[in-house]
Parts: structure tokens; C-alpha cells; sequence
């Protein structure tokens, strides 16, 4: 068996997109709501989606790269989720702030400012497909995995909550940072 991944920005039109989201609200009169006026996110259309998808089985047919763990779309540059509420508002033929109000609502636990398209320990690889990247895996020793588990198993049955947070850091260097 072969696994191939693909790592999804967000896809416009889809459930759970903020698009129909951001549509209802302006048709409800407002507010329409942002978690943070700084909120950027990559946006991807379903078309755009499916071909990720489908570049990336078809990969999979291919001789195993080792160089290769999850496949990315070369997405463009990230979108102010502020700037793309307010431009949807104005299609709509209102004024941001005079007809329909952009809420600032706040970041939940973990949520980040930044999406981060490839870690720091993942650099991106080219395959050969334009628009699209390839993550080069991080695969730590299976000695490290081994020490992981085995502190986050004593953690988590003495309910150290700040043993578990520090053993997670330790093993994602991103984990419980919302300023990356």
C-alpha cells in the first residue's frame, strides 16, 4: 500500500467555506463577522481541489520518492479574510461599515493568524507539476517517537498537562504558537 496526501487550502464554495458564509450575512442585513482584523487564509477553487487530488494519485502510480510526504497547490498569496468581507459586501452594492458592519469576534484556542503552507522542517520540492509543490517529510528516528510516546503516556497518566504541552513542542516546534 502507498499513501499520498494532499494539504488543502480553503476551498471557495465549499461547506464550511467562508464565502456562503460571509453571503448570508450581508443578506441578513449584518453583521458579518471576522475573527481578526490581521486573518489571512489561502483560497483554492473546488476545480483547483479536485486536480490536487487527482495530480496526487496519479503520483501514486509512479516509483516512490522519498523526497515526497504531502502534496501542496501553489495557492498564490494569502487573502486578508477583512479585506475579502468587505469586498463582498460592496458587490453586494452596500458600504463596509455604513450598511453592513464587519464584527471583529475574536481568535479561538489554537487558531492562527498565519496558515502555514510547508513547516520549517518540511521544505517545499518541486515535481514537476506547475501549480504544484510537494512537502519533503520530516521523519524523526523511531527512538525519538519511542521517547515521545513514552513521556506523553507517564503526562498523561499523572494529568501533567504541562508535561504533555512540553512534549508536543518538543516533537511539533509549532504546536501552541499563534503568532506563526
Amino acid at each position: 500500500m502507498r499513501l499520498i496526501s494532499v494539504r488543502f487550502g480553503n476551498v471557495l464554495a465549499s461547506n464550511g467555506s467562508v464565502v456562503p458564509k460571509f453571503k448570508a450575512q450581508i443578506e441578513a442585513g449584518g453583521p458579518v463577522t471576522v475573527t481578526h482584523p490581521d486573518m489571512v487564509r489561502y483560497f483554492m477553487t473546488i476545480r483547483e481541489a479536485c486536480d490536487l487530488v487527482l495530480t496526487a494519485a496519479t503520483h501514486a502510480l509512479t516509483p516512490a520518492r522519498p523526497d515526497v510526504s504531502v502534496y501542496v497547490l501553489n495557492m498564490g498569496q494569502p487573502v486578508k479574510i477583512v479585506e475579502l468581507a468587505e469586498r463582498m459586501i460592496r458587490l453586494s452594492g452596500l458600504e463596509p461599515g455604513i450598511d453592513v458592519e464587519v464584527v471583529f469576534t475574536g481568535m479561538r484556542p489554537g487558531e492562527r493568524l498565519n496558515e502555514i503552507l510547508f513547516a520549517s522542517e518540511e521544505p517545499p520540492v518541486e515535481i514537476g507539476v506547475a501549480g504544484i509543490m510537494a512537502a519533503k517529510p520530516n521523519e524523526p528516528p523511531m527512538q525519538m517517537l519511542r521517547k515521545w510516546l513514552a513521556a506523553l503516556e507517564e503526562a498523561i497518566a499523572r494529568d501533567d498537562r504541562s508535561t504533555i504541552r512540553a512534549v508536543l513542542k518538543d516533537a511539533v516546534p509549532e504546536f501552541g504558537s499563534n503568532a506563526a
